[in-house]
This record gives C-alpha cells, sequence and structure tokens, in this order.
C-alpha cells in the first residue's frame, strides 16, 4: 500500500470512528421517570420514592420542584459526574431518589398541586444539552384527618375475652380499627358506602395493665385520628397447671412428632423441649397466618355451641408447666378447651362458616380451622379423622371429624379455640346467647334499623 493509500485509509478511520462515536453520543433516547400515579400529602411528613434510569450516555441532572398557587418550591437539585466527550460516569444509570414534602416547612394549605421532576443524560442530543424527560404529577394537600363517631355505648370487656365496635368515618380511610394497648385490630366494611365500619377485637390475655382502647382511622395523607369511649375491664388471673410428662409419652408420642418435624429424638426431653417452644411458636404463627383469610361477611348466627356431652378437662390460657421425674423442663400457654366425650367422638362445627383449614398442623395434629366472618375464627385440633375440605361452607352442628390424640396430645380429645383476628380469646363468651345478644347482635343492626345481620343462606346450608 502506498503512502497516499495509506493516508487515505487513516483519514477513513477516523472519519468512520468520529461517526461512529457522534452516533452513540447523540442517541436520542431520554430518561425514564418511574413514579407514583399520583401523591396524597398531610401533616404529617412522609418520603416517596422515584426511580430513574438512563440507558444510554448516563444520568446528567435531576431535579424536582413543588409548583402550587404560591409558586414553586426546590426540593432536590442533583448533578451527576462525568463530561461531554465520554458521557456519565455510570452508564447504564439508575438512581433511587426519595423525596418529602414538608407541609409545615412550605407552609402550605389545602388543595392541588403538582410536581415537576426532570432528568437530563449526557447525551449530544439539543447541541450538547442531552435528552431531557418532564414528569408531572397531580399532588393532593389533605391536612384533615378522618373524623370517628363511635355508636356502642359502655362497653363491658374482661381480660382473655372479645369486644365489638361500630363506627362511622367521615371519609375513606387507608387503615382503621381498633387499637388495645398497642394491639391493632383492623375494621371492616359495614354498610353500602363503606364509611361505616365494625371491629371485633380482643383484650390478649398478657395485655398491660388498664390498656387504652381507641378507635383509630388514618387517612391516604397519613392523618391520624383516634377516639376512646366508655369501656370497663373485668380483670382476671389464669391458672397455673402442672402437668406431669409420663414414659411412655416420651417413647412414643415425642419421637412421632419429632419425626414430622424433623428434630432429634435421640433425646426425648431435649426433643419436647424444642418441639413444646420452637415448634409451637412456628405452628401458631401459622395459625394466624391462616385466620387472615377471613371475609367481611357474617357467616354465624347465635351463640356458638360446646362440643356435646363433652367434659372440660383444660380451660383457656391455663400456664402449663412440664415435669419429668420432679424437674421443670418446658412451659408454655394453652390458648383453648379440651373437650372430651369418648374415643373418635363426632367434632362438629360450633357455628356456621367456611373451611380455612382442613390438614396436619403441627401441634395441633389433625386440624379444622373455620372462618366465621369478620375476623372471627374457631379451631378444632388433634382429630383423627377430617370429614371436610378448604373452601366447604358448613352449618352448626355438621360434622367435620372425629376427635383422636395425633400432634402434641396425651390422649384423645378435642381442643377447641376461638380467635379474633390474631388473638386467642376465651370460647365461654362464644357460648353464652346472652353475651352474643347482649354484646354482638345489639350492635349489628343496619344503620336503617331492622333485624341483626345473620349467617348467610349458603353458610346455613339453605
Amino acid at each position: 500500500m502506498g503512502l497516499r493509500a495509506l493516508i487515505l485509509a487513516l483519514v477513513l478511520a477516523l472519519v468512520a470512528g468520529g461517526v461512529a462515536v457522534t452516533v452513540v453520543r447523540c442517541e436520542g433516547k431520554p430518561p425514564v421517570i418511574h413514579a407514583p400515579n399520583a401523591l396524597i400529602v398531610g401533616k404529617e411528613t412522609r418520603p416517596f420514592a422515584l426511580e430513574i434510569d438512563d440507558e444510554g450516555s448516563g444520568l446528567r441532572h435531576v431535579r424536582a420542584i413543588l409548583v402550587t398557587e404560591k409558586g414553586e418550591s426546590p426540593l432536590l437539585e442533583r448533578d451527576y459526574p462525568g463530561n461531554p466527550l465520554t458521557g456519565g460516569a455510570t452508564k447504564p444509570s439508575h438512581e433511587h431518589v426519595e423525596l418529602s414534602i414538608d407541609v409545615k416547612a412550605l407552609g402550605l394549605r389545602e388543595g392541588q398541586a403538582k410536581l415537576r421532576v426532570v432528568a437530563r443524560d449526557w447525551s449530544w442530543a439539543r447541541l450538547l444539552q442531552g435528552n431531557e424527560t418532564t414528569l408531572e404529577l397531580p399532588v393532593t394537600i389533605d391536612l384533615k384527618p378522618p373524623r370517628i363517631g363511635i355508636e356502642n355505648g359502655q362497653t363491658y370487656l374482661e381480660r382473655g375475652g372479645s369486644g365489638l365496635v361500630v363506627y362511622t368515618l367521615s371519609k375513606p380511610s387507608a387503615r382503621d380499627g381498633v387499637d388495645v394497648g398497642g394491639h391493632f385490630y383492623p375494621g371492616r366494611p359495614f354498610g353500602k358506602d363503606g364509611l361505616r365500619r365494625l371491629a371485633f377485637f380482643a383484650i390478649p390475655h398478657d395485655a398491660p395493665q388498664d390498656p387504652a382502647i381507641r378507635v383509630v382511622a388514618e387517612d391516604a395523607a397519613g392523618n391520624r385520628a383516634a377516639l376512646g369511649w366508655a369501656t370497663h375491664l373485668k380483670e382476671r388471673t389464669f391458672p397455673d397447671v402442672t402437668l406431669n410428662l409420663s414414659p411412655q409419652f416420651l417413647s412414643t408420642k415425642v419421637p412421632e412428632l419429632a419425626e414430622a418435624k424433623g428434630v432429634d429424638a435421640t433425646d426425648p426431653i431435649a426433643a419436647f423441649q424444642k418441639i413444646n417452644s420452637e415448634g409451637r411458636a412456628s405452628d401458631e404463627a401459622h395459625v394466624r397466618e391462616i385466620v387472615k383469610a377471613s371475609g367481611d361477611q357474617r357467616l354465624w348466627s347465635g351463640a356458638f355451641e360446646q362440643l356435646k356431652n363433652s367434659k372440660v378437662t383444660s380451660q383457656f390460657a391455663e400456664r402449663r408447666s412440664y415435669f419429668v421425674d420432679g424437674k421443670k423442663i418446658s412451659q408454655a400457654t394453652h390458648f383453648g378447651y379440651d373437650l372430651a366425650v369418648t374415643v373418635a367422638s363426632p367434632v362438629t362445627a360450633s357455628n356456621s362458616g367456611r373451611v380455612l383449614w382442613a390438614d396436619d398442623l403441627g401441634i395441633y395434629g389433625n386440624c379444622v380451622i373455620l372462618d366465621h366472618g369478620y375476623g372471627v375464627a374457631s379451631l378444632y385440633g388433634h382429630l383423627s379423622r377430617i370429614d371436610v375440605a378448604v373452601g366447604d361452607l358448613v352449618r352448626a352442628g355438621q360434622q367435620l371429624g372425629l376427635s383422636g390424640s395425633t400432634g402434641l396430645a396425651g390422649g384423645d380429645h378435642l381442643h377447641f379455640a376461638i380467635l379474633v383476628d390474631d388473638t386467642y380469646v376465651d370460647p365461654v363468651e362464644w357460648w353464652d346467647p346472652k353475651w352474643i345478644r347482649e354484646k354482638i347482635d345489639s350492635l349489628l343492626v343496619p344503620a336503617s334499623g331492622g333485624a341483626p345481620e345473620g349467617a348467610s343462606a349458603a353458610a346455613q346450608g339453605q
């Protein structure tokens, strides 16, 4: 190749390279801004996030401005490293930006505003100014918390027991319900407009002394309201019970459950300790997950029924201490009633409901859990046989299975429990027709008056 040809080749290469660089640096794809469709801002400052991506030359600049009737308030102004020749230091670019709007600091009033977000890259487009994306989001400034109106009169409660409150809200809420000493029980719709609400709640057996009991409501802007009403809490104590584990229980029942839970049963006492602590905690967490599926419709009617002809052998919230050869090896709280009749007795639904669970459940063995609606559920444990399936609608008195000794049971019986949301409560109240009439049915009356809301025809098998 001659000198002239070599020079020509070099020139062409430089031109081609320049063209290629120019094509790349003049890419026309602007940054992409990912943001909520709209923002609602309240008195409390809450962060929100923006995600900004640029797949080409890299991010150069991002700014965010709040535009109100008072003018513009800058919320963010950020530059990113790079230069016009090589582009951004990070390519492709991804930026996570957290912003907040401080209503008080900005002196904002209720009304409408907009958030303008502008992102620019290091492209040579627009005469080296880069590609630019502008996004505007509608912003609602809402400074008024929901107003709460409580329909209950004086409400008498008992430690370990249940309660119901009916209330109205002035506007839709993002979260509402009853707070009992820091334990939250969600509200549910009780009317066509969604503003009349109800919440079943519990006084946990281990709630603090004289817990504050209030209806709370928070709107989409984070404005929060709380309102108490006249309540009277009856204190009570729960029994301490000693249980001596027999050699037969340790040699047969413990290995059986240990195998199912993957626990080493070489030392039966150590295996029982692990099952009764870690295994029990895991199973109880599972129960609480299951009952979250409770629906927003009352499926039961009248008082719940104790298993017919049954004898109570253990009561609610017993503090159990387990002993072997005179030495305490473990402890647990018993959340329910143990009811015994005869071996393999028919176990029936205490009231109408929908089957949420019908399978093995660890310490409860073969177990059925029924949803009665509005967060109320009943549990039937240690069954020898299950006669229903998940999704079945069952009526009060319908057979669910047969009693047994599956799970962590020393003999044939039914473990029966009632939960309100995620809290076990004393079934005695729910077995009492007078309590149901006065504490539940008297409140579950439509806004227009009339008879108390009752079980659905489907759940009653009609």
